[in-house]
């Protein structure tokens, strides 16, 4: 379950669209509602209220996405790195999974991760952000540990 960055109403974890209020989870916000200011929005994963350009929540520490372009920026970087040096797993590093950018660098003799990097890559860039961000991104160069 996550939480709707317009009205702050709880809905389902892979919705795309608030069943309370209609609001595309990946849309900016503008305007005022309910008692959130214009300058404000939900997180998406506990509820609270929080500044609407915060792009890691203060209350959970959980990564925002909708909105933003660093998702944007980040898909086509490592969409960009899979097609051209998916083979070494560069793409993996970029992105903090660190166990599957070294199981591509041992296996790169192989070309299998070659193949993988390059479906990897286009799969990548033609992804919606939302869909980048929950598949891929995970906000801590660490964290796929």
């Amino acid at each position: 379950m996550k939480y709707c960055l317009d009205c702050g109403e709880q809905i389902d974890a892979d919705a795309e669209l608030c069943p309370s209020c209609g609001v595309t989870q990946t849309t900016t916000l503008e305007g005022q509602r309910k008692d959130r200011a214009e300058n404000e929005k939900y997180c998406f994963e506990c509820g609270e209220l929080i500044n609407k350009k915060a792009e890691i929540c203060p209350e959970c520490g959980v990564r925002q996405y909708g909105g933003g372009s660093s998702a944007s920026s980040d898909k086509i970087v490592a969409g960009i790195l899979a097609l051209l040096l998916g083979g070494i797993g560069a793409h993996k590093f970029y992105q903090g999974n660190i166990k599957y950018g070294v199981l591509y660098l041992c296996f790169f003799w192989t070309g299998i991760p070659a193949l993988l990097g390059l479906i990897e890559g286009i799969i990548m860039l033609i992804a919606d952000d939302l869909e980048y961000e929950q598949k891929y991104a995970d906000g801590s160069i660490f964290g796929k540990l």
